[in-house]
Order: structure tokens, then C-alpha cells, then sequence
């Protein structure tokens, strides 16, 4: 993945499922506060509960979710390797019917589905991976009149203890910048496009995502702890510059909320240790190294010494938006 002229950076065959089973046990988890944000805006719009559409389903937790809600969720993703870990996942949904899956990328979504045919349309952590402007069009052709568009995203885990993030999360961000430049940097243009986008869209807190108000409605852009950095690593893993931009319509909603305990998780090193290599596929390969070992060391230290439990918050982004 250091040199290949690709922008899709989890296009591997080769990981199994326990990289999911890590990535789902360490990243946060989608609590319903979030998911009764979604429901509360879809109630007051359109309402209807026949079909939802989980965009970039991964290993399909949001789809699960989904299908207690409504009669029949679709589950798509770009890369088969997702979509086989979703089929294990969700076998008794899929089985039943109440779940389906397809192999089709979000921009290329009304290719694949007729349009007006779904209610809300769900793209969770995945809209830096794609062209926006193409996925945003497909979704408002897929969905009805009314229906709801939910975006969300979340970022690098931060210390929320005051008195330990002052020295513990420059640490963790070296080792961060340490495993994501021998991913980013180098490869050919598509890699520098792609990672230069991914980079622009998290620093900008999914600002420079355009919501046209001739096609959508109430929109709402609700922001989790926004004074921390989006991106899962800083300017030092990068090989180009990176640009912040917004497209908030002058009729946007924007709600700000600064919540330290928002999606907490509590690690100790071993916990840190297992988040960083769920990142990407490719991070266990490249976690041997004596530098990151040599701050993880360090970072330990700052925790608290062995066995010491610190609490982690996340910086979230959650976009509303009605079609017209």
C-alpha cells in the first residue's frame, strides 16, 4: 500500500476477520444518543420506514442497527473483503431477508438502485474515502422525497483527562504520524489525491461536504468536540499541503457541543496499543519498529506506569439532511 497508485486504502484480500473484531472492540461505539438524533430527524420529515440504504457497511454494525427500525436495510460497500465479513456478521438478518448486501461504490449508488426507492440513506466513516460530490448526487437520486441523508465521522481518540492529554497525547500522536507516513508518503497520483482529500475533508470537519439547498433541506451538522483535530495524524505523516474549506449553506444548522465523555473509552497501554494497529490493515506490519516501541515506552510512563487506565473522547461529526 506504500507504493500502489490507488486511493482505496483498505483494498487488501488478505486481512481476516480478527482485524475487524479489533477495529469494532477499539474504535467507538455508535451509542443511541447518535442513532436517536437519526431516528428523531427522520420522524419529523419523511417518516417512513420501508427501506434504509447503509453506505460503506464495513462489517455492517449500522446495518444492524438499521434493521430494528425498519422493514428491509440494504448494505453496500466497495470491496468484497467487506462485504464477506459482513455475510458472517449479519447471517440470521440476511437469511431472513431483513438485510441485503451488495458490491457497489457510494458514487455509483443509482446504478445499482432505482431512484426514490429508499427512505434514509446512512454513510458512517467513509465519506473522506470517496468523491463527495458524486456520492452526495447518487444519494439524492436514490432517495425519496422527504428522505433522510445521515453522514456522520469520527477522529483520532484524545486524552479527556486534562492533567495526562498535556504530555500523553503528543506521544500518541508521534506514534500515529510514525505508522500513517510510511502508508501515505510516496506511491503515485491517485495515492497522493486520494490521501490528500481524505486529509483536507477530516481537517475540515466534513465542512467541504456541499449540500446544494435546491436539493436539500434542514440541514444539520451537529459538531462533538471540534476544537480537537479530526485527522488520525498530523501535517508530519503527509507529503503535500493540506487545505481547510467549507460549503455551509447560509441556512445550515450548526450545533457545537463539547462533551469530554462523548463515545468514552478507557484503555491502558495495552488498549492504546490495540486501536493503533486497527486502524488500517497494514499497521501490524509496520508497528515493528523500535521508534514506536520506544514511545510506546514513553507513552506508558505518561499514563500512569503498568496497568493504568486512562479515558479517551473522540472528535464526531454528525451531518442531517432532508431531500426536497
Amino acid at each position: 500500500m506504500t507504493t500502489a497508485d490507488t486511493s482505496n486504502f483498505f483494498k487488501r484480500a488478505d486481512y481476516s476477520e480478527d482485524y475487524w473484531n479489533n477495529y469494532l472492540a477499539t474504535r467507538p461505539r455508535y451509542d443511541q444518543l447518535l442513532y436517536k438524533a437519526i431516528y428523531d430527524y427522520h420522524q419529523s420529515h419523511h417518516g417512513l420506514t420501508e427501506t434504509a440504504h447503509d453506505v460503506g457497511t464495513g462489517p455492517g454494525q449500522v446495518a444492524e442497527e438499521l434493521s430494528s427500525r425498519f422493514n428491509h436495510v440494504v448494505a453496500s460497500d466497495n470491496n468484497s473483503t467487506h462485504l464477506a465479513v459482513a455475510q458472517r456478521r449479519l447471517g440470521p438478518l440476511i437469511a431472513s431477508q431483513k438485510v441485503s448486501l451488495v458490491q457497489c461504490s457510494a458514487e455509483t449508488l443509482a446504478d445499482a438502485h432505482p431512484p426514490c426507492s429508499a427512505d434514509l440513506i446512512t454513510a458512517a466513516e467513509c465519506l473522506p474515502l470517496i468523491d463527495a460530490d458524486k456520492a452526495i448526487q447518487a444519494f439524492s437520486t436514490v432517495l425519496k422525497h422527504g428522505g433522510t441523508l445521515a453522514i456522520w465521522f469520527y477522529g483520532r481518540p484524545v486524552f479527556a483527562e486534562p492533567e495526562y492529554a498535556s504530555k500523553c497525547q503528543p506521544i500518541l500522536e508521534s506514534i500515529l504520524n510514525m505508522l500513517f507516513s510510511k502508508i501515505i508518503k510516496g506511491g503515485g497520483p491517485q495515492h497522493k489525491t486520494g490521501w490528500a482529500r481524505a486529509t483536507n475533508r477530516m481537517t475540515s470537519f466534513l465542512d467541504d461536504i456541499e449540500l446544494k439547498g435546491d436539493v436539500w433541506q434542514d440541514v444539520e451538522r451537529h459538531k462533538w468536540n471540534s476544537e480537537y483535530a479530526m485527522p488520525f495524524y498530523g501535517p508530519e505523516a503527509c507529503d503535500f499541503t493540506i487545505t481547510r474549506s467549507s460549503k455551509i449553506g447560509p441556512d445550515e444548522k450548526v450545533v457545537e457541543k463539547k462533551d469530554p465523555e462523548f463515545w468514552e473509552k478507557q484503555w491502558d497501554l495495552a488498549g492504546v496499543k490495540r486501536f493503533v494497529l486497527a486502524n488500517l490493515p497494514t499497521f501490524e506490519e509496520n508497528n515493528q519498529d523500535e521508534r514506536v516501541e520506544g514511545k510506546y515506552e514513553e507513552l506508558g510512563q505518561a499514563m500512569g506506569g503498568e496497568g493504568a487506565v486512562r479515558k479517551f473522547t473522540w472528535p464526531v461529526v454528525l451531518i442531517l439532511a432532508s431531500k426536497k
